[in-house]
């Protein structure tokens, strides 16, 4: 197999979309990064480095779990012993009863101890098809006991299933795995069949992979379509997209899926047509672009008109006019036409870079000043967040994802808002973390009372903070000019730090976790729209109203600092 570098311009934008996305991103990004190790690529020596660092701490912030999961089958793909053995143990330890972290893990362990499992002490007592099946994702079959082995296709449980197929999809199941008179691919057919959507997910999942399948192993008929669920119908699409030779019959069926109701089917059609284009195809997109509502779904087909924009005129030009219209699709436009012609078109046409990009870096002085009055202007933010282990759990990572979705989503901002989250912000840590980050808005996530906020100890412990405290640190900072505090009874301090800054907002009693998360997004996405402190905080009340939520919004309080 070939090895390739994958180009700076894909690895930047992997490594951002784990760095920065929400979990679904993440995802995303992270099964690129797999996918890429299976093709035989690779990303660059100091992004690989960086990558490995990143997953790992992933997956020590303990993720969500199909975050978590596919950190792990990274590692099973481009980890290293000494960077990720730790992570890999701990994951064994704590996931001890979720089947498919520990497969993923135990594949990641195989990898790490080239295929030798029985080094690996924190395997414990993992049933054998499972340790043997993850094992073979990525170890050579000639280094594992795979005499007698078998999967009894009508009594195997469901996980063992799911495993079977991922291995026969990466081309690591031996032939004949499954019954020693019928091939694997007679085998996938029949799971297509199966009662759980997960298997009948993995058995079209492993014909879009292996080479060796084709739609014609697929089980399910295409017919059925629209009467399979979203994950199956998703993988369905991508595989009919790709596979399918008979023109009239791959329009129709990507026609009828841009159609279908399920945001997750619409969007596996469309990862299924980034390596796809044939004359007619742009009848279809076109006009499914401009009516997608799903954002994920619109940068795959973004992306597809970018990459073939020297194939079509019509392509080429709704590239540039989304680069016009839809500048946050710009990174997508530019991974779709990276090496080709269209690249520097697009480059050339993204008004949004500035005056800077027009003139250089050593333009006249005069130019310059004229060129920093169209700069956006910027707020960063300092979300510190702190659920301690012995107090109410807090969904702060659904406050995160949320509030992360809604600054993507905002058109035509007048301001950035740069957001900064510390978690588990133990006491010792909070000065540092306000030092190191000099924020415009210092925003609390988490529990507080009359007169105290509730931070950690070190050892994830409630450990209160006094409302003198927290004062004397707004009133040293000289960045803060509005503190945020999404905690229970914590207006009783906003009045003690409304001389040192512009606003301060509190809550009057407890709150709930969904307007918590409500009110941070429509607070932030008002901001960035340029609105004021004050009018910001309305907006963000008039959005909990909306929600049905009047008694909520009642609890928060605004109160108008001293500070010019």
């Amino acid at each position: 197999m070939i090895q390739k570098n994958i180009t700076q311009e894909k690895a930047n934008f992997i490594r951002y979309e784990i760095e920065n996305g929400d979990d679904r991103r993440k995802k995303v990004a992270l099964q690129e990064v797999a996918r890429i190790y299976r093709s035989g690529a690779r990303f660059p020596p100091d992004i690989r480095n960086s990558l490995e660092l990143t997953i790992n701490g992933l997956l020590s912030a303990q993720q969500d779990d199909k975050v978590t999961r596919w950190c792990l089958n990274c590692v099973a793909q481009m980890g290293t012993r000494d960077g990720s053995m730790q992570s890999v143990e701990r994951a064994l330890l704590q996931q001890v009863g979720n089947p498919e972290i520990i497969a993923a893990a135990v594949a990641a362990a195989a990898k790490l101890y080239a295929g030798q499992l029985d080094e690996c002490t924190a395997l414990g007592s993992v049933q054998p098809e499972i340790k043997t099946l993850a094992a073979l994702q990525v170890t050579s079959p000639s280094k594992l006991d795979l005499s007698g082995f078998r999967i009894n296709v009508d009594r195997a449980d469901d996980e063992v299933l799911k495993l079977a197929l991922i291995a026969v999809g990466l081309n690591r199941a031996f032939e004949n795995m499954f019954h020693p008179r019928h091939s694997n691919g007679a085998l996938v057919r029949v799971l297509g069949q199966h009662d759980n959507i997960i298997v009948k997910q993995y058995s079209v999942w492993s014909i879009i992979e292996n080479e060796m399948l084709s739609i014609n192993d697929l089980g399910i008929p295409l017919i059925d379509l629209e009467s399979q669920p979203p994950n199956v119908q998703s993988k369905m699409l991508q595989l009919a997209a790709e596979q399918i030779v008979d023109p009239m019959e791959r329009q129709d069926i990507i026609y009828k899926g841009s159609y279908l109701k399920s945001i997750d089917a619409r969007e596996g059609l469309a990862r299924g047509l980034q390596e796809v284009f044939y004359e007619g195809l742009e009848d279809i997109t076109i006009d499914w672009f401009d009516v997608e509502a799903s954002f994920r779904v619109r940068e795959l087909l973004a992306e597809h008109f970018a990459r073939f924009g020297s194939d079509s005129a019509v392509y080429k030009e709704k590239s540039i006019e989304i680069l016009e219209k839809e500048p946050n699709l710009k990174n997508r436009l530019y991974l779709g036409a990276e090496g080709k012609k269209l690249y520097g078109e697009l480059k050339r046409n993204d008004q949004r870079k500035g005056m800077g990009d027009l003139f250089g870096d050593d333009f006249d002085p005069v130019i310059s000043n004229i060129a920093g009055t169209f700069k956006m202007k910027e707020t960063k933010v300092l979300m510190m967040c702190a659920s301690p282990k012995n107090t109410t759990f807090l969904r702060l990572d659904q406050e995160a994802r949320d509030l992360r979705e809604q600054m993507r989503l905002v058109d035509d901002k007048k301001r950035e808002i740069n957001i900064t989250h510390a978690w588990a912000v133990r006491v010792d840590q909070v000065q540092m973390e306000v030092l190191n980050s000099s924020p415009n808005i210092l925003h609390f996530s988490g529990h507080g009372s009359a007169g105290v906020l509730c931070f950690e100890d070190k050892d994830g412990e409630a450990k209160t903070v006094s409302s003198i405290a927290f004062e004397g640190l707004i009133k040293l900072s000289e960045s803060i000019e509005c503190v945020v505090m999404n905690a229970c009874y914590s207006d009783s301090i906003a009045d003690q730090l409304a001389p040192h800054v512009k606003a301060v907002i509190g809550c009057v009693s407890s709150i709930g976790d969904e307007a918590a998360v409500s009110f941070t997004s429509a607070f932030y996405r008002a901001l960035a729209h340029d609105q004021s402190y004050q009018r910001a905080f309305d907006l963000a009340l008039n959005d909990l109203q909306f929600r049905g939520m009047d008694a909520e919004a009642k609890k928060y309080r605004f109160v108008l600092g001293s500070r010019d």
